[in-house]
């Protein structure tokens, strides 16, 4: 794509309203379902570490590894809140699991490393001179957005090191960087505010816990504000938005299809550059990231098609892709799907019975009789003692009596269901397909 296609693309992205248009939002984010969990759990885990602490029971050294843990979780969560909303993520609600990052672990170990040498810098600053050591306080909290979200985009510690870096990020934000950090200031002067208006109205018993819960809720505000931050600035940070911001005037469905064909176009664009690989690691990248969308699973099937299948990716896809287009009601899409797969992986077959007679009976809907046996085949044996054989049975003998005329290929297994299942209703129901065989015999 050239400069010119990138700037007119640019242009026509909806307008992402700024940070200070939305500050409702993010006071009222630690208060939606999972932020506020993960408040009330680490303040209950916060009050235990302090009563062990003041009964005596455990020392500062004893509670210590307490206090770590409800450190390395309130920055793992910030990061977690930033990085989603950097991606255009920013309701808990829409957060699943196939958005998590297994990389996030290391950032608040990352972090804290950061901050060691920030430490040290300004150590031997104030050393050499107060006015110098204060300078260095001032830039080293002006970079302090800048570092977190270098660790985002980079998940390296280096990287949060590096000016350069540093300076980078600054620039693509702009003007907006120095009002962000003027917003974090008052945030964190904010939540001593806070807690400090708590003190004549709540409870002395119950101090403690609303001091705790206040300070977690402003972590997730300000983590909330950082990443809205770099979701308004996305193009030019290079991030790749899982959810796109919607055009003033334009439907949720039409949204959705604009950004169906964009993603589309991409993958294809990549597949005529004989880039498969970028393609497929695009692909994967939306499939997962949106586990439960139809459109972004459909694409990485279809360029799984044009993989070698001996990397086992198609196969692996399509142990998700078909269960999700049989739970839509897509049976025409999952039969064709299914086909595409067989063809390329001999011998294929999906994981839970219940989804192999879902497909089964998809096929016979649509009268595709030997379609319908050719998945059935060997379904007691692939899937023994699976609750849907005795509906396998019964179906297996309706594709053979009514597709195919062939009832007296059907009532063998008829006896074998009748044998093993006197009492199920699809015994009853094959029993009344093959009455005028079971007549004859």
């Amino acid at each position: 794509m050239n400069d010119a296609t990138q700037d007119s693309a640019a242009a026509a992205q909806p307008r992402i309203p700024p940070f200070w248009h939305k500050l409702n939002d993010f006071f009222l984010f630690p208060f939606q379902m999972e932020p506020l969990l993960w408040s009330i759990g680490l303040t209950a885990l916060s009050c235990v570490a302090v009563l062990l602490m003041t009964a005596g029971i455990f020392g500062i050294l004893g509670v210590l590894p307490t206090y770590a843990l409800i450190l390395w979780c309130s920055v793992y969560y910030s990061f977690k809140v930033a990085t989603l909303a950097s991606r255009g993520v920013l309701h808990s609600k829409d957060y699943n699991y196939s958005m998590m990052d297994p990389g996030w672990k290391t950032l608040p170990w990352a972090l804290f490393g950061v901050l060691v040498v920030y430490v040290i810098i300004l150590g031997y600053a104030f050393e050499t001179s107060l006015t110098l050591g204060w300078l260095a306080w001032l830039v080293l909290s002006l970079l302090l957005p800048a570092t977190m979200m270098v660790l985002i985009l980079t998940r390296d510690i280096l990287s949060a090191l590096n000016p350069l870096a540093l300076l980078s990020t600054v620039a693509s934000i702009g003007w907006q960087y120095l009002l962000l950090c003027l917003f974090l200031f008052l945030l964190q002067g904010g939540a001593s505010i806070a807690v400090a208006m708590l003190e004549p109205v709540v409870p002395q018993m119950l101090l403690w816990p609303a001091s705790f819960f206040a300070g977690f809720s402003f972590y997730w505000v300000m983590a909330a504000l950082i990443g809205y931050v770099m979701y308004q600035h996305h193009a030019a940070l290079g991030i790749d938005l899982l959810r796109q911001p919607a055009a003033k005037g334009v439907s949720a469905a039409d949204a959705a299809r604009e950004l169906t064909r964009q993603r589309d176009a991409e993958v294809s664009a990549l597949a005529r550059e004989d880039n498969l690989r970028e393609a497929i690691k695009l692909a994967h990248e939306w499939a997962r990231a949106n586990y439960d969308s139809v459109p972004d699973a459909d694409r990485y099937h279809r360029v799984l098609l044009l993989d070698d299948p001996a990397s086992g990716r198609l196969a692996r896809h399509a142990q998700r892709y078909l269960p999700l287009l049989l739970q839509r009601q897509q049976g025409p899409q999952a039969l064709q799907a299914f086909q595409a797969v067989t063809e390329k992986v001999p011998g294929f077959t999906l994981e839970k019975p219940a989804d192999t007679l879902a497909l089964a009976e998809y096929a016979w809907k649509r009268h595709d009789a030997k379609r319908a046996l050719e998945i059935l085949r060997g379904f007691d044996k692939r899937y023994p003692g699976a609750k849907e054989i005795p509906r396998v049975y019964e179906l297996a003998i309706r594709v053979l009596k009514q597709g195919l005329e062939r009832g007296d290929k059907a009532l063998p297994i008829y006896q074998t269901l009748a044998r093993r299942y006197p009492d199920h209703a699809s015994t009853e129901e094959a029993a009344w397909v093959l009455r005028e065989e079971l007549k004859a015999d």
